[in-house]
């Protein structure tokens, strides 16, 4: 079903013949394609980008207006805008269009230049960093320096060292324990070790611990395939638990949980639980034009509303609302007509 929503309409004559427009009411000038505003006063010229070949402009007589040149011919593809007077062109399209040099161009903060003897074949042949300067061929035989590249330091710690594989693999190893504790666990309750663990299983030990993990309560244990390796927690640690699918933070005293439910509730009227509860209740009470049946829910019907057995209905004029039944049985706005001038 169609909506139309029409402005006010007719010649630019009659809009002048009529005069101002109420404030934020819209006219379009069906001879002209223009469209204009009112403010009570006068009325601005709001839209309208007329087409056409360059000899069709009609005479620039109103600020503001754009023509496109279209259709070929002379000055095809300029923009021109009428400022009350004459109709100047706004856009190049060549370079022949442009006026100046490139030296034109400001050296300062906002624009700079490249020095001639610093540019080879077009490109630049110097970078720098307001310290030091290389040139692209002192970067090329830095680049192509095989020698450079195959000096293995493992003892420095300057960005520009070389490490050897196995010291690579060793720092990692350092920072694992700092790290690993992100991955989960299987359980956080244990206090007796599993008696055929897997490499790689890990836990959280549960109160007093027995066996091997004695005196390692809230450690993270792994089994590394032949031993047990504890990580003791800090501030902050988080990981997984499977077998509960949550997520638990250790707060510097204990495990506490902050995934699975992570909504902050806060209990009110007709609210029951609140904070991380794993159940909340929401009691529904009757009020102003709500009744609550021991099974549902229902509203009282009031002006322009009626309640019955096929349910909510609302009255419609059929005229400016109309019941759409064939496009999912909405209401919607038939039409709104603004009028002519």
């Amino acid at each position: 079903m169609a909506q139309t929503i029409r402005i006010r309409r007719g010649t630019k004559a009659e809009l002048v013949a009529r005069g101002a427009l109420l404030a934020g009411e819209m006219g379009f000038c069906t001879d002209t394609k223009e469209v204009y505003v009112g403010d009570g006063t006068a009325n601005t010229l709001v839209g309208r980008v007329m087409t056409g070949p360059y000899a069709s402009r009609p005479s620039a007589a109103v600020s503001g207006r754009y023509y496109f040149v279209t259709g070929g011919g002379a000055n095809n593809g300029y923009l021109y805008l009428d400022d009350g007077a004459l109709w100047v062109r706004m856009n190049a399209l060549e370079l022949s269009d442009l006026n100046g040099t490139l030296d034109n161009i400001a050296e300062g903060a906002t624009y700079g230049r490249v020095k001639k003897t610093d540019l080879t074949g077009g490109s630049v042949n110097k970078v720098s960093d307001g310290t030091k300067t290389a040139t692209a061929a002192q970067i090329r035989d830095h680049i192509d320096d095989a020698t450079k590249h195959r000096v293995i330091n493992d003892s420095g710690s300057s960005v520009t060292d070389l490490w050897s594989a196995q010291k690579i693999k060793n720092e990692l190893d350092l920072a694992r324990a700092g790290q690993e504790y992100q991955d989960s666990v299987k359980d956080k309750d244990l206090a007796t070790p599993p008696a055929s663990p897997a490499a790689k299983d890990r836990y959280i030990v549960g109160a007093s611990p027995t066996g091997v993990w004695t005196g390692k309560v809230n450690n993270i244990a792994e089994w590394t395939g032949s031993a047990w390796s504890f990580i003791a927690p800090t501030t902050g640690m988080t990981c997984i638990v499977d077998d509960e699918s949550k997520q638990y933070t250790y707060n510097g005293t204990s495990w506490v949980r902050t995934g699975g439910a992570l909504q902050t509730i806060t209990a009110g009227n007709g609210l029951t639980g609140g904070g991380t509860a794993e159940t909340v209740t929401l009691t529904v009470g009757a009020g102003n034009g709500i009744t609550v049946g021991p099974g549902a829910v229902s509203a009282k019907a009031g002006k322009g509303v009626l309640v019955n057995a096929t349910g909510i209905e609302t009255n419609i004029d059929a005229d400016s609302i109309v019941y759409d039944a064939a496009n999912g049985n909405r209401l919607m706005v038939a039409a709104i007509d603004g009028g002519t001038f």
